[in-house]
């Protein structure tokens, strides 16, 4: 399996193979791990792991994988501690195949996996251990290919600890207090004295007295090995050790200890060897983004820039890193398509988002010619592409549009292919 190993990325679990490194050892144990097919097959891979997209929480896409060539994508996103990413993909295609979904974090060396979508499942839950830059790429079995939608958005991995105050928590993490003698560990949420404060997660809850935070309680998680700190509290609602489950009342607010001149409020903190910033862990659900405005055919679109010229950016929106820029009337097809923006391949195979406003379908053509001369019609556009046939002088296309110097042409009998623009 490690010589198998794409050659980028490292396994978090060596026990615990993702489906598409099962699959990638299958076709070594058939022979088939050499052969032109299956090489394609993982470099593309390969690729689309080390230049990925790059996307932000929440994030929908819908798009088209081509089952006649080894194709791949790959999302870059950041992630904070204390975030449940949850990825749902569904995969459409004419014949039964499966769609290899992984995440991985990147690290100085190389990426590392830390989970994958299982066989025969549609949902992806992970809670994220470490703030850093992730990646998830989506890739096909060979020969299989379809259009998927692919939604991600993150949760809170804790309750709420004091119901109705969502919107009162203030307190910078990390401010200096004491005239700076100090850090703020944690967070303050301002609510009226007596609100019952809850228990964020199921765990083993313990009341205490101090000199900053009053009346305390200190409550260790059961699952994340966590330890919550509820300070200045009026009372608890606790009897010596308690065995609690997340939503229970374990006290009330107040202002205790150090807090005696400010108003009531409850300070929460989480500690793991050093306090770590509650944020991430309270804030709330991202909302579901709403479903990609326009069509996907199920074997991609062809489109032309309508604008003068159309920025690819690495990402859809404006902001991000400009990859290159179309002029009016290059063509590129779309591979993807979420609210405003279409992922588009260009003829070289450069991938990239220009916002939907500034691209038309390809259908009808630009204009109309009469060849002066014999033309080779061409796969590609590229001067030592394959000809697919030789147009006689005379003979009228249709103009479709342009990359570099050639123009995309359809001919009298409606085969599309690239012509040397004269």
């Amino acid at each position: 399996m490690l010589l198998l190993a794409s050659g980028c990325a490292r396994l978090e679990r060596l026990a615990n193979p993702s489906p598409r490194e099962t699959y990638q050892a299958s076709l070594a144990r058939a022979g088939l791990d050499t052969s032109a097919l299956a090489q394609d097959w993982i470099r593309v891979g390969e690729q689309a792991l080390a230049a990925p997209l790059e996307i932000a929480s929440p994030f929908r896409e819908s798009g088209y994988l081509s089952p006649t060539e080894a194709s791949a994508v790959a999302y870059r996103l950041s992630l904070e501690r204390g975030r449940r990413l949850t990825v749902s993909v569904t995969f459409d295609a004419s014949q039964p195949g499966v769609l290899f979904v992984e995440l991985f974090r990147l690290e100085p060396d190389s990426p590392v996996r830390v989970a994958h979508l299982e066989l025969g499942t549609t949902s992806l839950g992970y809670v994220v251990s470490a703030d850093g830059t992730y990646v998830l790429r989506v890739q096909p079995e060979l020969l299989r290919g379809g259009r998927y939608t692919l939604i991600q958005w993150t949760l809170a991995t804790l309750q709420f600890p004091v119901s109705g105050a969502e919107r009162a928590s203030q307190g910078v993490f990390g401010a200096d207090r004491d005239a700076g003698r100090r850090e703020h560990e944690g967070v303050d949420i301002f609510s009226a004295r007596g609100m019952p404060v809850h228990a964020v997660a199921d765990g083993l809850a313990q009341p205490g007295e101090n000199r900053l935070g009053g009346t305390v309680v200190w409550h260790r998680d059961a699952n994340l090995s966590l330890t919550y700190y509820y300070a200045h509290l009026d009372r608890t609602a606790l009897t010596g050790s308690t065995a609690v489950r997340a939503g229970d009342v374990i006290g009330y607010v107040g202002n205790t200890g150090n807090a005696r001149r400010t108003p009531p409020h409850l300070h929460f903190g989480i500690y793991d060897r050093g306090a770590i910033d509650p944020a991430p862990f309270l804030r709330h659900d991202d909302e579901l983004p709403p479903s990609s405005s326009g069509s996907l055919p199920a074997d991609g679109q062809l489109v032309r820039v309508s604008s003068r010229t159309a920025a690819l950016h690495r990402g859809p929106g404006r902001e991000l890193e400009i990859r290159g820029r179309l002029r009016r009337g290059e063509i590129a097809r779309v591979v993807g398509a979420t609210t405003g923006w279409r992922r588009v391949q260009r003829p070289d195979d450069s991938v990239g988002y220009i916002p939907a406003a500034d691209l038309a379908e390809a259908t009808a053509p630009l204009r109309r010619e009469s060849l002066k001369a014999e033309t080779a019609l061409l796969e590609r556009p590229a001067a030592a592409a394959p000809t697919i046939t030789t147009l006689e002088t005379g003979s009228r296309v249709d103009v479709l549009g342009t990359f570099d110097a050639f123009l995309l042409v359809r001919d009298p009998e409606g085969r599309l292919g690239w012509a040397a623009e004269r």
